[in-house]
């Protein structure tokens, strides 16, 4: 995979990250965008649907397992931008690492993370699990402008602040120190 020529998307292969769902989207976005490239990194139980739906639908040039990978930084580091597509989180660590490493980000709103990680304004959310709000906020996210995606990735790096472990230690010295 090339520096900057694919969106990345990382988690176990399992229906709770909704691997299915982002790679039916990127079927049909290939219409449009008929180079548009998907990388996942991840292992999981739903590894051979995963590889049958991409080999029925003729996508092994748009979608590519990168299987279990030991540094996911570098692969965060050169995409295009980073998707969530979980139909649940708890909180969302992949989505605060992708935040860290400034990447851009787009999420499903889905319960337990992301949309309080997000906040619309250091990423996009689209509704959960709807193939029509994913495709609207993905054409959103590719006609970004330069100053829109800095935006993003200065308000990312502030709020992810929040979700460190200084952070939390310095919550748990307040809670203690209150006895």
């Amino acid at each position: 995979i090339k520096k900057n020529e694919y969106f990345l998307s990382i988690g176990r292969l399992t229906k709770q990250k909704n691997f299915i769902f982002l790679i039916k989207c990127f079927s049909k976005l290939i219409k449009d965008h008929e180079n548009i490239k998907l990388a996942i990194i991840g292992v999981g139980e739903e590894e051979n649907k995963i590889k049958n739906f991409i080999k029925n639908y003729n996508l092994e040039q748009n979608v590519i397992l990168l299987g279990y990978q030991n540094n996911v930084h570098k692969f965060l580091k050169n995409c295009k931008a980073f998707i969530l597509s979980s139909l649940w989180e708890d909180p969302g660590f992949v989505l605060i690492e992708a935040m860290a490493t400034n990447c851009l980000v787009l999420s499903s709103d889905c319960p337990n993370g992301p949309k309080e990680i997000i906040e619309n304004k250091n990423g996009l959310l689209f509704k959960s699990n709807s193939e029509k709000d994913f495709i609207l906020k993905f054409n959103q996210l590719i006609k970004l402008s330069d100053s829109k995606k800095k935006e993003f990735k200065i308000n990312a790096k502030k709020r992810i602040k929040s979700f460190s472990i200084f952070h939390h230690f310095k919550q748990l010295q307040k809670i203690i120190s209150n006895y």
